[in-house]
């Protein structure tokens, strides 16, 4: 056995074990996602999962199987820096294109993710989008403990073709270090479980640079985690990999403004995953 510890790996390892032990079926009820074919997309799913990841020992990407590491940054800055709800800009800019399943017909998100981030709101010192008033905060008030972002508002979850699943951050300074809190309503956690965790973990790094911190831990809750019914057999395969040295993060860090980042400034070094193994997307 392999004597590696890769603190993503554990975390993958440890939830999908506590899935297939003890996850809660969701079998003949009235549910919401489909396969391919039509068919219901059950799940087996545990509540209220906390998992933390400290940035200072290693930058959290699991081994067990490859994670889109560049598409997951695309994505983010699609989000946070584009502030976004274009599909076709995403693909055309980022050349990522599995956000098509959820685009409407004018091939965009309707009031979702990155349209949330657009929105300018009043504050005593004037109107700051979410993600220009959360470097604001940091960088004039750090021990604040009202620095939030949130893509889950109400008003507008009728205009939203996919509610979000990540939704919410919260920060903290500590004179030190800059950490987060991800929270998570729902994840389909052997699709795009891992890739959530690089995206925001790459989100605290870029933001810890800009305000001049270093990026310290980041734990991640998720109120439903799952897996789908038709991925137990891959995550038994998962469970039984054995894990791969974690890489290390390479950023450029003459990036001082967070509208500077592009997809160039980012390397992973040392990232030799296992295989990958296909699963069916329900939708």
């Amino acid at each position: 056995m392999s004597n590696i510890v890769n603190t993503a790996d554990t975390v993958l390892k440890s939830n999908l074990y506590k899935i297939l032990s003890e996850g809660k079926s969701d079998k003949g009820q009235k549910i919401r996602p489909k396969w391919s074919d039509d068919t219901p997309a059950y799940t087996l799913k545990c509540f209220g999962v906390l998992n933390e990841y400290d940035l200072q020992k290693e930058f959290p990407i699991a081994t067990l199987r490859p994670t889109a590491f560049k598409s997951g940054l695309k994505e983010i800055l699609w989000i946070y820096q584009d502030k976004s709800n274009d599909v076709q800009l995403l693909e055309e800019k980022y050349g990522v294109k599995y956000w098509r399943s959820w685009a409407n017909e004018d091939g965009n998100l309707g009031l979702a993710y990155g349209r949330q981030i657009q929105y300018e709101h009043k504050y005593k010192e004037g109107y700051f989008n979410q993600i220009d008033r959360l470097i604001w905060d940091l960088k004039n008030n750090p021990y604040s403990r009202r620095i939030i972002t949130n893509l889950y508002n109400h008003q507008d979850l009728h205009g939203m073709t996919l509610y979000p699943c990540a939704f919410l951050t919260m920060w903290d300074y500590d004179g030190e270090f800059l950490n987060m809190t991800l929270v998570q309503r729902s994840s389909d956690y052997l699709v795009a479980g891992n890739i959530n965790v690089t995206q925001y973990a790459l989100l605290q790094h870029m933001i810890a640079q800009v305000c001049g911190y270093k990026p310290g831990k980041f734990h991640h809750y998720i109120n439903n985690l799952h897996i789908y019914d038709r991925h137990i057999e891959q995550a038994k395969e998962i469970i039984n990999r054995e894990s791969l040295a974690a890489p290390k993060l390479v950023m450029d860090n003459s990036i001082k403004n967070f509208y500077d980042y592009k997809p160039e400034h980012f390397i992973l070094e040392g990232y030799r995953p296992h295989s990958q193994i296909k699963l069916e997307v329900a939708l």
